[in-house]
């Protein structure tokens, strides 16, 4: 695991995707690399079906669970892409806003096979002991230009909202 941390404002978002619920890397029985890998997928086939619009970064948008009956460590999992313009139909899809923020920022640079690791030692290791203090807002992974899932050499951003 290679992994590199530092604090940055990311700017407002506006996102086209879809959600899902998953158990997080923290719990005892996780089952984000069954459900996530499996929501991107349903994104990219739901995007067969929008008209063509231009997007950039993708970003994973990632909160407690919301549902009636969720279990500890249960999360809503929002697999999105980033866009300007919201295109006029995209069925199935929904659009989201995410505000400005401050985030400690873990670069996990590797094989995305290795990304819940990072993300398992960025919460459980890192952050407990680094001093920021807790934001109420949702957690973000951003997948940027540096991203290929193909690639040894591949970064991803695991944002932890923080405080001012």
């Amino acid at each position: 695991m290679t992994a590199f941390v530092e604090t940055r404002n990311l700017p407002a978002m506006r996102l086209i995707g879809l959600t899902g619920q998953f158990i997080g890397v923290t719990s005892p029985n996780p089952n984000a690399d069954d459900v996530i890998p499996q929501l991107w997928g349903d994104l990219f086939d739901a995007l067969e079906d929008v008209e063509e619009f231009e997007f950039g970064w993708a970003v994973g948008v990632m909160a407690p669970s919301q549902e009636a009956g969720a279990v500890p460590g249960q999360m809503e999992y929002f697999a999105a892409l980033v866009v300007d313009d919201v295109p006029e139909s995209h069925p199935g899809l929904i659009v989201r806003e995410v505000a400005a923020s401050n985030y400690a920022v873990c670069e996990h640079l590797g094989p995305l096979e290795e990304l819940a690791d990072t993300t398992k030692w960025f919460y459980t290791d890192y952050l407990p002991t680094a001093g920021f203090t807790d934001k109420l807002a949702p957690h973000l992974e951003v997948y940027d230009e540096r991203f290929d899932p193909e690639s040894s050499e591949s970064v991803v951003m695991i944002c932890a909202p923080i405080a001012d």
